[in-house]
């Protein structure tokens, strides 16, 4: 009893020295003030996305060639059907490099839109590039937020980032082969 009430006040005191103050010189990192925006993304706006984003592939996957995504650079808001084109180009180009096939996503074609080639794009649907119910595929044809189209494009890196490595087999349960999966 008497150790634990000797222990007690020495835990309590090393924890409040721990805990670091801005006065104390120690360095705490302010958090960005981030605007978010309802405003519609433009050609310009997607354009230079589009150009980050193959130059990053490019880099990290060692893709040859010129970005094949072609967008306007006007100020008039991008749709979400030349987003989806923008898309399955990217795949196009990225799937040689994929290490093992992607597994299909369950999703229902009557939640679509009618006023795009489904037959185009269900592909990248099922492949889980596009969200299945997300606003790309769902609703009307129209602009994408900045958030819209933000999610969108994460989704589409997720993807490729996971269909080009190939995991480990010591530690993926999937992959252990009767040890765990």
């Amino acid at each position: 009893m008497k150790t634990i009430l000797i222990l007690l006040p020495i835990l309590v005191v090393s924890i409040a020295f721990g805990q670091g103050k801005k006065g104390d010189g120690v360095k705490i990192k302010e958090p960005k003030n981030v605007k978010s925006s309802t405003a519609s993304v433009t050609h310009a706006e997607a354009k230079a996305v589009f150009e980050r984003v193959w130059k990053t592939l490019g880099t990290s996957l060692k893709l040859k060639g010129p970005n094949p995504i072609i967008v306007q650079s006007d100020k008039n808001p991008i749709t979400k059907n030349e987003v989806l084109a923008a898309f399955k180009q990217i795949v196009t180009k990225v799937e040689p490099m994929f290490k093992r096939s992607a597994s299909p996503v369950a999703f229902r074609t009557a939640n679509f839109r009618k006023d795009f080639d489904q037959a185009a794009y269900t592909r990248l649907v099922k492949d889980g590039f596009v969200m299945p119910v997300g606003p790309i595929v769902v609703g009307k044809n129209g602009p994408l937020t900045t958030f819209e189209f933000g999610d969108g494009i994460g989704v589409l890196l997720i993807k490729i980032a996971d269909l080009t490595h190939m995991p480990v087999r010591k530690f993926t349960p999937s992959l252990m082969g009767g040890k765990g999966g």
